[in-house]
Formats: C-alpha cells, structure tokens, sequence
C-alpha cells in the first residue's frame, strides 16, 4: 500500500484474486448495499466493513460445483485463475463479492437502483 494508487481495496483484490487468500473486497457496490440493507451506516470505514463481511462470512460452506460450472452468472466459462483451487473463505469471499458485483451493476446502481426487482428485495428494511 505504499505504491502511489494502491488502497486497501487494490490490495485486497490482489490478497483475494490474484493471491488466493481470505481477505474480502470492499468496493462502492458492498458500501452501497449494506447502507441500502441498513448493514452498516454509509460513514463506515473500509476496515469495518471488511471486518463485519468476512466474520459473516467465514462460516458459510459452499456447495461442490463441476468445473465447466459458470459462476454468478457470467456469459463465459470461468478461467483458469477463477477455478483455481483455494482455501473454502477465499472461495466464499471471491464469490460474494462477484454475487455483490453483479447486484450492484444490475439492480443496487447508485442512481436509479430497481429494487423492485432486486432477487434481494426481501431483505430489503420496511420502508
């Protein structure tokens, strides 16, 4: 991080990505979800979001997919890097945050969200 342009989110996406090891990806898409969802207050600092992720996430196991599997929904086969072996919360944060990723792109987008047809809509707080 004392590269000029590398943050804690550049880092933890090499940690996560690149690396393989369990550190989850804060990015604008997980801070605008968890304050929609009220999971955390929009002012929250990167550590704390990260920290909350990854201890909510650190128990959740994942089912055993075959290899030609297309994960979150993506148009091409996962490539080598993407079905690489890794320790079971580097592969649960590697996939949340794809899962997040895709949300916030197709429904959670920060002008004009459509949260009527959001498939997280039911967590959604009462208005």
């Amino acid at each position: 991080m004392s590269l000029d342009g590398v943050g804690p989110e550049t880092a933890d996406s090499i940690l996560l990505y690149a690396g393989q090891r369990p550190v989850f990806v804060v990015d604008a898409y997980t801070r605008r979800l968890a304050a929609r969802h009220q999971i955390a207050p929009e002012k929250a600092t990167y550590e704390e979001l990260r920290t909350l992720f990854e201890r909510a996430l650190v128990t959740v196991t994942l089912p055993e997919r075959p290899s030609t599997s297309r994960s979150g929904g993506a148009s091409h086969p996962p490539s080598r890097m993407s079905m690489a072996k890794r320790c079971v919360p580097a592969q649960v944060f590697n996939e949340m945050h794809g899962f997040i990723v895709g949300v916030g792109k197709t429904y959670c987008r920060k002008s004009q969200p459509d949260c009527e047809h959001c498939p997280l809509k039911c967590f959604l707080p009462a208005a």
